[in-house]
């Protein structure tokens, strides 16, 4: 195969802008465009439809390079095998130019030698490959056929989509084998799937790592990492630098803020973690949460390896937790805890019999 290089023609359109810009899956469609020239991608032009080819793109042409692939922005569906089935019809037949349905081939050496370009013949390839989006309503039709492309990809590698139609995988995510995904899923950056995840129904999940084994429920997850065979949601927020650790249980409403939970650690239902660096083998009950803001800094809480945090308990940062204490439930606690220890910080109880004001007490 001939050496070619590529140059891509920028479009504008009155109705949407520099097609350019605009972002599909993931990736602006002049990123896609490039993924079609691979490695012998050379320059993007701005570009004018009533001027010359030649003129506009000779200042960068690659003269090492026998022939030169001339694309255009608002074709991002444009793939790899149409340039190079085009490249290879050009050097067959003898030509100094091919005209795709919306783009060019040329002997390098020809255009600059023209001003011009006089060709009536075009040479059709895969038709899918030139939807051209001159407005919103084409630009819908290409993310359809971009998301379908994409949602094949992973089907031929082993993941099943119990409805592709509803799923949104953005074009930079890796996904494993034997992955099940469950209706209204979007998985958007370079999110890594490891193999064996079972995703539910409804999650978001950006930017993250969800290791082999693990389960997300209709849930948030940014730019985190989830741990093998942990479990996460239904409705859990687990938000930036994360770092959910395995065989965890991370329980219904409950958000993780910036946090590490080490191995086997469940935090079951509404419970707020932020700042704090959890061990291993720890159960944190109903309702707790960890103050980390006094209003003007964040601070850090430290809990240790088998720790037992009750129930409707507040861990007043900076605060650590020894190895293997116990919180009683109902505690706010401002003062580090000690190795094995219980801590009990409530108001005592008072009990006030006959109580006069109770509007309920029946005379």
């Amino acid at each position: 195969m001939e050496r070619y290089s590529g140059i891509i023609l920028n479009v504008s359109y009155p109705k949407i802008g520099r097609t350019s810009d605009i972002e599909i899956l993931g990736k602006s469609m002049l990123d896609w465009v490039k993924i079609a020239l691979s490695g012998s991608f050379t320059a993007a032009v701005d570009y004018q439809e009533d001027s010359p080819i030649p003129l506009t793109i000779r200042p960068y042409l690659d003269l090492s390079a026998p022939y030169t692939v001339v694309l255009y922005s608002d074709t991002p569906l444009i793939t790899k095998r149409s340039v190079v089935d085009a490249v290879a019809a050009l050097a067959d037949n003898g030509q100094n130019v091919l005209k795709m349905t919306r783009g060019y081939v040329f002997r390098t050496a020809f255009l600059m030698s023209v001003d011009k370009i006089y060709t009536e013949n075009t040479y059709y390839l895969e038709e899918e490959d030139f939807i051209t989006a001159f407005n919103y309503r084409q630009i819908q039709l290409i993310s359809d056929v971009l998301k379908s492309r994409i949602i094949a990809f992973h089907m031929e590698n082993g993941v099943y989509f119990e409805d592709s139609q509803s799923a949104f995988v953005g074009s930079d995510v890796k996904i494993g084998k034997n992955v099940r995904i469950a209706p209204n899923n979007t998985i958007l950056g370079n999110t890594v799937i490891g193999d064996g995840v079972t995703l539910k129904c409804g999650n978001v999940i950006e930017n993250c790592v969800i290791d082999d084994g693990a389960t997300v429920d209709s849930s948030r997850v940014y730019k985190s990492f989830i741990g093998k065979n942990a479990t996460v949601g239904p409705f859990a927020y687990i938000r930036p630098e994360s770092i959910i650790g395995e065989d965890c249980r991370i329980g219904d409403f409950v958000e993780i803020k910036k946090s590490v939970i080490g191995k086997g650690s469940k935090v079951s239902h509404l419970t707020y973690v932020g700042d704090c660096e959890m061990g291993e083998g720890c159960n944190v009950g109903c309702g707790v949460v960890f103050c980390n803001y006094d209003g003007k800094d964040k601070h850090k809480a430290i809990v240790g390896n088998n720790v037992f945090i009750g129930s409707n308990s507040n861990m007043i940062a900076p605060i650590a937790i020894g190895d293997g204490a116990f919180i009683a439930a109902g505690s706010t606690l401002t003062d580090s805890v000690p190795n094995d220890a219980l801590a009990i910080a409530r108001a005592r109880q008072s009990v006030k019999p006959a109580w006069q004001g109770n509007k309920f007490r029946k005379e």
